[in-house]
C-alpha cells in the first residue's frame, strides 16, 4: 500500500548517530518560514525529522512532497528554507541547483533495499504511517495463524544471523526452545564493538516499529518472557525513540486483549559486546538490570540476537521463502547492511546480499574510489575484520571467504584505506577501542590485548625493532587460536591480515623509523626532511652542528647521500624552501652546513672512508659516473657487491665536472668524494663508451648480474631557428662547459649570447664573464619570474655583469660565412600559460632586434644520448627517456635499471642522488630474490638529538649568518670558488636557528589547552598551513605563561619540556626557554612554593579559603596547621 501525501510534507534526514542541532535548524527554519505563509492555518505543519537516507557527509537533507511529487535536496541549511518553500509552492517546481543529482540515483539503484525500504520515507516515531506501509501487518496475521508457521518459515528461509562470525541458520536453535519448552529471555545487542555507527542505530532512528515489529515475531514465537535491548550509551535518540513508539503500541488495538503484557526493557551501557561472548555479555547485565527483573526472572535463560536480525523479521514474514532464498548466497541467504567508509566519493549505509563482492560495493554503489586520492588497502569488518590490498575487488562479501582470508563479517563495515591512512594507526585505534569496552573481554583476553596495544605503540613510536613485530605476530596468533572470547581471537584479525598484506609499511615503521601515511606523531619528519629528494634527517644534523659535533653531523648526512660537500655547493635546496623559520624571517642555510661539515672533517683528516658488508659475490655493472651511478655504486658497495662503473668521459664524475664549473664546485671536492666510493671497493674504468666499446650482453658473459643505467642528460635540444647549423660558433651548453671543465680556457668570443633561463645557461654565461669575455648577454623569452634558475645564481649573473634581455624569442643567427655576427630575436609577451604551468610567450610582429655577438651557446634543455646502442635495450618515451615504473627504477629489462637525468630529463644532482639510492634498493630487491618491489626510498630519522637550551630571545634575536663570498673583481677574473667557508662559530650559530621540526609536529595542542582549558593565552601560534599551526610571539610567552605545565603534559611528542628546580621553574619548546619564573619559599616552612605569577592565577580562580592560603605564601601542609591553630583559638 502507499501512503499518501498531505498537502505539504517537509522530511528531513540527519545521519545516524549525528547530534540533531543542525537538522533541528533546518526543521525550525521551515516551520517559520511555513508559518509565515500562514500555511498553519491550513491544517498541522508537517515537517518532520525522519530516519537517514543518502550519501553520508551530505546532511542534512530535505524531502519536500507537495502536490503528490517529491524533490530530495542535500547539504541543506536553514537560511535555504525560504528559498525552497517558495520555489515549491509559488513556481510550482524545486530548486534544481540544491535537488541531488544522479550520483544519489546510482548510489541507491544497485541496491537491494528490503530490510530498509522504509528509512527516510515514513516519520520513525509515527505508527499510522507504518502501519500505512503494511506495518504489524505480517504480526497480526501470525496472531491468528499461529506462530509455528511463522517459526516454520524461518527454518525454511535459511535465515542466519550475520552478526557473528558464522553464518549459521537460527531456525534450529528456535525450534530446540520450543521442543524443550524452554521461554527465553530475548536480548536484542544493539551495541556491536565498533566505533562508528552502525546498522543497528540506522534503523533504531529509522525504524524503531519494524525493530518493534520484529521483537514482537520473535518473542510470540519463542514464548520469550521478556525481552532486554542493549543500546550503547550514547544512543540517546534512539532510545527516546523506541521507548516512546513502545508506549504507541502498547495503546493502540495492535497486540491481543488477551495476552499476557511483554516486559520490554530498554537497557544502556558502556561496553560493547559480541553477540557469540553469550556469558560475558550475561556476566554484565547482571551488574546492570535493576533488582526487580533478578527479583522477577530468578534464573532466567538469555538468547541473544543482533538487532539486525531482528530488524530483518517481519521482511521475512511477508516474503516468499523461495524468493528469500534466491538473495545472497545458499548457505547464507538474505542482505545485510553495510556502512561504506573511507576513501571513496559515496560513502554511506548500503543493503546488499552476501554474493556480492567488495568491487560491486566501492565501484557500483560507492562511485569508486575517491578521485585524487591513491586507495591502499580495503578493512572489511572493521574492528574483528581484515585489512586486504586495495586490488582485492573480487573478495566475496560472505563469512567463508573472509575466514579464509583471515578476517570476519561480524561487523559490517567496509573502510577504504589511501595513502595518508597509517595502517598500524589504524590497528592500534581498534585495539585502543576494544579495550575501552569494560567486561567484553575474558580477562586473561585482555591481558593479551593490552600487550598487544603495548607493542604498536611501540610501533608507532619509533621504539620498535623486527623482534617487536615478530612478538607482535606471535601474541596475535597465539591469542587467535587459544582466545578464551570469541572478542578476543576475532579482534587480532585486522593485525595479522595487515602483517601478512604490509609487511612493509609495519618495517619502515621499525627499521627506517617512518611512518608513510605522515600520521603517527613521533615519527613524522620535518617538512625540510620531507622536502629533500635524498631524504637527508636534516634536523638531526642541524642539532649536531648546534652543539659543535659536527663529525657526528657528517655521519647522519652520509647515510642518506654520499656527496655533502658536493652538494653544499650546489644544491638548489628544496629544504630552505620548506624551513618553517622561513616563516618568522628567514629560513636555515641548510645546504652550506652540508659543506661546512665536509669540509671541517676534510681538514682535520676526518672524513674517511664507510665500512662495506662483506663481498657477497655478486657483479653489478653501472654505465654512466654521475651523480645517480656514482650514489647507486655507492649503496650498493655498502651491501657488499662487487661494482664497476662505465664512464665514456676521460674522468669520472659525469655532471660534476662536465656540466657545473669550478667556481661553484672545485675539481678537488669532487675527486676527494669519489675517491671515498672507490675506497669502497668499486671499480671505474674510464673511456669505455658502453653500446660500442663493450655491449650489455658481452657484460653479462662477464658475470654482471644487473645493470644501472645513468648516463644523464647531456645532448642538447635544438634551437631549429635560420643559421643555427650554419657557424661553428654556435655551442651547445653541455659540449662549451664540458670543453672548459676539460681544460680548454679560450674564450669563444669578445661578445658572446646565452640563449635560456636555466641553471646551465646561468652557469655557461658566469663562465664566459671568467674567460674574459667583454659582453655577456642571455637571451630570456619569459621574465625574471618564471625563470627555473636558482634566484642566487641569477643574482650573482647579475651582479658580476651579465646582462639578461627578458621577453625576447630568437629567430636567426646571421653573420658571414664561417663568423657569427649577431642573434636576430624578437620581442614578446606573456600569454597563457602552457603545460609546465608557465605563460607562454608570444612573439610580437615586427619587433626585430639585434644582439651584436660572436659567439652562441643554447641552453634550452637536454636529453640522454642512446646513441652508442645500435638499439635502446629499454623502452624510451617520445623525449629519449627512458621509461621506467612508478615509483622505482625498473625497466621493461629485468636486470636493467635506471635512474637520474636519462629517466626524468635535466633535473638536479640531489634528485638524480636520489634515484641512484633506490636504484640500489631495487637491484638488491632483484638479485636476492625478495618478495615483491622494493620499498620507495622514503625519509628516515636517523637521530633523535637532545635539545640545546637556548633562551628565547636569543634564538629569535639570531639571524640568518650570510654566507660569505669571493670579492667581486676577484670573482670575475678566476675560477676560484665564490662561496667562502663560515667559521665553527658562525655554523653553530646559524644551526642553533633551527626550531627542531622533527620533534615539534606543530599540531597546536599546547596552544589549545594553554587558551581553552587552562585561559592563559601564553602561546600565540599562526596557521602556516592547513594542518600546522607555528610560535609566533615568543615575547608573549614570556609575559603570560604561569609555569603550569599543561602545555607539556598534553604534548604529543615530548617537545615541550617543564623543568622544576628548587629555584625556578622552566618551559621549554625543543629546548627553545619560552619562560623561566623564579619560586617563592614558603612562609611557614621554607619549602619551595610556585612562582608568583602562578599563584596570582590561582588566587584569581579559587574560593575565599584556597586564596587566602595562597596570599599567605604558605604550602599546604603549613595552611592547614595554621587554619588548625585558629580554630583553636577559637
Amino acid at each position: 500500500m502507499i501512503a499518501k501525501y498531505p498537502l505539504l510534507q517537509v522530511n528531513i534526514f540527519t545521519f545516524p548517530g549525528k547530534a540533531l542541532e543542525e537538522a533541528e535548524a533546518v526543521r525550525q527554519a521551515f516551520i517559520d518560514t511555513l508559518k509565515q505563509r500562514a500555511f498553519d492555518e491550513l491544517g498541522p505543519l508537517d515537517v518532520q525529522l525522519v530516519g537517514w537516507r543518502g550519501i553520508e557527509g551530505r546532511d542534512v537533507m530535505v524531502e519536500v512532497r507537495y502536490e503528490g511529487a517529491s524533490s530530495l535536496y542535500e547539504l541543506v541549511t536553514p537560511d535555504m528554507a525560504p528559498r525552497i518553500i517558495q520555489s515549491h509552492l509559488d513556481e510550482h517546481r524545486p530548486v534544481r541547483r540544491w535537488v541531488v543529482g544522479k550520483d544519489f540515483e546510482a548510489y541507491y539503484e544497485p541496491q537491494k533495499m528490503h530490510v530498509s525500504e522504509l528509512l527516510g520515507k515514513i516519520d520513525p516515531q509515527c505508527l499510522e504511517e507504518y502501519q500505512d506501509y503494511d506495518g504489524y501487518k505480517s504480526l497480526r496475521s501470525f496472531y491468528s495463524q499461529g506462530f509455528d508457521s511463522f517459526l516454520q518459515k524461518v527454518v525454511a528461509a535459511g535465515f542466519c544471523e550475520f552478526n557473528r562470525t558464522t553464518s549459521t541458520p537460527f531456525g534450529p536453535t528456535w525450534c530446540e526452545l520450543r521442543v524443550e519448552k524452554q521461554r527465553p529471555i530475548l536480548v536484542v545487542n544493539a551495541a556491536p564493538p565498533c566505533p562508528q555507527a552502525t546498522a543497528e542505530m540506522l534503523l533504531l532512528e529509522g525504524v524503531p516499529h519494524q525493530v518493534l515489529e520484529g521483537i514482537l515475531l520473535a518473542v510470540n514465537t519463542l514464548q520469550a518472557e521478556a525481552v532486554i535491548v542493549y543500546l550503547p550509551a550514547e544512543a540517546t535518540l534512539a532510545r527516546e525513540r523506541l521507548r516512546y513508539c513502545w508506549e504507541k503500541l502498547l495503546q493502540a488495538n495492535i497486540l491481543p486483549a488477551s495476552q499476557k503484557p511483554i516486559d520490554l526493557e530498554i537497557l544502556t551501557g558502556e561496553a560493547r559486546f559480541l553477540v557469540e561472548d553469550e556469558d560475558l555479555f550475561t556476566q554484565h547485565l547482571h551488574t546492570t538490570l535493576p533488582k526487580s527483573f533478578w527479583q522477577k526472572y530468578p534464573n532466567p535463560t538469555f538468547l541473544f540476537h543482533g538487532l539486525g536480525t531482528i530488524a530483518a523479521l517481519p521482511f521475512i514474514a511477508q516474503t516468499p521463502v523461495s524468493w528469500f532464498r534466491k538473495l545472497g548466497i545458499a548457505c547464507a541467504p538474505g542482505t545485510m547492511i553495510f556502512r561504506l567508509m573511507g576513501a571513496v566519493e559515496q560513502p554511506g549505509f548500503v543493503e546488499i546480499p552476501l554474493s556480492a563482492t567488495v568491487g560491486e560495493v566501492i565501484n557500483g554503489v560507492g562511485g569508486g574510489f575517491r578521485h585524487g586520492r591513491n586507495p591502499k588497502a580495503i578493512l572489511v569488518g572493521g574492528t574483528l575484520g581484515g585489512i586486504f590490498p586495495a586490488h582485492y575487488l573480487q573478495i566475496s562479501l560472505n563469512h567463508e571467504t573472509l575466514r579464509e582470508l583471515g578476517g570476519s563479517l561480524a561487523l559490517g563495515t567496509i573502510q577504504v584505506l589511501d595513502e595518508k591512512d597509517c595502517i598500524i594507526s589504524v590497528v592500534r585505534r581498534q585495539i585502543d577501542f576494544l579495550l575501552d569496552q569494560p567486561g567484553a573481554q575474558c580477562p586473561a583476553c585482555h591481558q593479551s590485548l593490552i600487550r598487544v596495544r603495548d607493542l604498536l605503540a611501540e610501533i608507532a613510536g619509533g621504539e620498535a625493532t623486527g623482534d617487536t613485530v615478530e612478538e607482535l605476530t606471535a601474541v596475535c596468533e597465539r591469542l587467535r587460536l587459544k582466545g578464551s572470547c570469541h572478542l578476543g581471537r576475532q579482534a587480532v584479525n585486522p593485525i595479522l591480515t595487515s602483517l601478512h598484506f604490509f609487511p612493509d609499511e609495519y618495517r619502515m615503521h621499525t627499521d627506517n623509523k617512518t611512518c608513510p601515511a605522515r600520521v603517527c606523531p613521533k615519527l613524522l619528519p620535518a617538512p625540510c626532511h620531507v622536502a629533500c629528494p635524498a631524504g637527508i634527517d636534516i634536523p638531526s644534523y642541524m642539532a649536531l652542528v648546534g652543539q659543535g659535533r659536527f663529525l657526528e653531523a657528517l655521519e647522519v648526512i652520509r647515510q642518506d647521500n654520499p656527496f655533502p660537500w658536493i652538494c653544499g655547493l650546489i644544491c638548489p635546496h628544496p629544504c630552505e624552501r620548506a624551513c618553517v623559520r622561513g616563516h618568522l624571517d628567514e629560513p636555515l642555510n641548510i645546504k652550506y652546513l652540508k659543506a661546512f661539515v665536509a669540509d671541517y672533517a676534510t681538514r682535520h683528516g676526518e672524513y674517511l672512508p664507510l665500512n662495506p658488508a662483506p663481498s657477497n659475490g655478486r657483479k653489478v655493472a653501472i654505465v654512466g659516473s654521475g651523480p645517480a651511478g656514482l650514489s647507486c655504486a655507492h649503496y650498493l658497495a655498502l651491501k657488499g657487491y662487487q661494482v664497476t662503473i662505465f664512464e665514456s668521459m676521460p674522468e669520472a664524475g659525469g655532471l660534476f665536472v662536465a656540466g657545473i664549473p669550478e667556481y661553484r664546485l672545485p675539481r678537488e671536492v669532487v675527486r676527494k668524494e669519489i675517491e671515498l666510493i672507490c675506497s669502497l671497493g668499486v671499480e671505474i674504468k674510464t673511456g669505455v663508451t658502453v653500446g660500442r666499446d663493450v655491449t650489455l650482453d658481452e657484460l653479462r658473459a662477464q658475470g654482471f648480474t644487473a645493470f644501472f643505467l645513468g648516463i644523464g642528460a647531456h645532448l642538447g635540444y635544438k634551437l631549429k631557428i635560420v643559421g643555427e647549423e650554419d657557424f661553428p660558433q654556435v655551442y651547445d651548453v653541455i659540449t662549451f662547459l664540458k670543453k672548459v671543465n676539460l681544460g680548454d680556457k679560450r674564450r669563444p668570443a669578445d661578445r658572446v649570447v646565452v640563449i635560456g633561463g636555466g641553471n646551465a645557461a646561468m652557469d655557461a654565461a658566469r663562465t664566459c664573464v671568467r674567460l674574459g669575455c667583454q659582453e655577456v648577454h642571455v637571451s630570456y623569452r619569459r621574465t625574471r619570474r618564471e625563470m627555473p634558475a636558482h634566484p642566487e645564481e641569477v643574482e650573482q649573473s647579475l651582479e658580476e655583469g651579465v646582462k639578461i634581455h627578458f621577453l625576447t624569442v630568437p629567430i636567426k643567427v646571421g653573420g658571414e660565412p664561417g663568423q657569427v655576427q649577431y642573434l636576430e630575436c624578437l620581442q614578446a609577451e606573456l600569454g597563457r600559460p602552457d603545460a609546465s604551468g608557465r605563460r607562454r610567450p608570444i612573439s610580437i610582429p615586427e619587433s626585430n632586434f639585434r644582439l651584436e655577438v660572436g659567439a652562441v651557446i643554447t641552453a634550452i634543455g637536454q636529453q640522454p644520448d642512446l646513441c652508442p646502442f645500435p638499439t635502446s635495450p629499454v623502452n624510451t618515451s617520445p623525449w629519449c627517456t627512458i621509461i621506467t615504473d612508478r615509483g622505482n627504477t625498473r625497466t621493461n629489462v629485468a636486470d636493467i635499471f635506471a635512474g637520474g637525468d636519462s629517466v626524468t630529463g635535466p633535473a638536479t644532482a640531489v634528485e638524480a642522488i636520489a634515484a641512484g639510492k633506490q636504484g640500489a634498493l631495487d637491484i638488491d630487491y632483484y638479485l636476492t630474490g625478495a618478495a615483491g618491489l622494493a620499498p620507495t626510498v622514503n625519509t628516515q630519522k636517523r637521530r633523535r638529538v637532545p635539545f640545546l637550551g637556548i633562551p628565547a630571545e636569543t634564538k629569535i634575536a639570531n639571524h640568518r649568518v650570510p654566507t660569505p663570498f669571493l670579492d667581486m673583481e676577484q670573482r670575475r677574473t678566476n675560477f676560484d670558488r665564490v662561496e667562502l667557508d663560515y667559521t665553527a662559530e658562525q655554523a653553530q650559530k646559524e644551526a642553533q636557528r633551527c626550531l627542531r621540526c622533527d620533534i615539534c609536529i606543530r599540531c597546536g595542542a599546547c596552544e589549545r589547552v594553554c587558551r581553552d582549558t587552562m585561559q592563559v593565552y601564553a602561546l600565540k601560534f599562526t596557521q602556516i598551513s592547513t594542518t600546522e599551526r607555528m610560535l609566533s610571539d615568543y615575547g608573549r610567552a614570556q609575559e603570560r605563561c604561569i609555569a603550569c605545565g599543561a602545555c607539556a603534559l598534553t604534548c604529543p611528542t615530548g617537545a615541550i619540556e617543564y623543568i622544576e628546580a628548587p629555584d625556578h621553574r622552566e618551559v621549554r619548546l625543543c629546548g627553545t626557554i619560552l619562560n623561566e619564573l623564579e619560586v617563592h619559599t614558603c612562609q611557614g616552612c621554607g619549602g619551595p612554593l610556585p612562582p608568583a605569577r602562578y599563584l596570582g592565577y590561582v588566587s584569581s580562580h579559587s574560593d575565599t579559603v584556597m586564596g587566602k592560603q595562597v596570599l599567605r605564601r604558605l604550602c599546604s601542609a603549613c595552611a592547614r596547621e595554621k587554619r588548625a591553630q585558629e580554630f583553636v583559638k577559637l
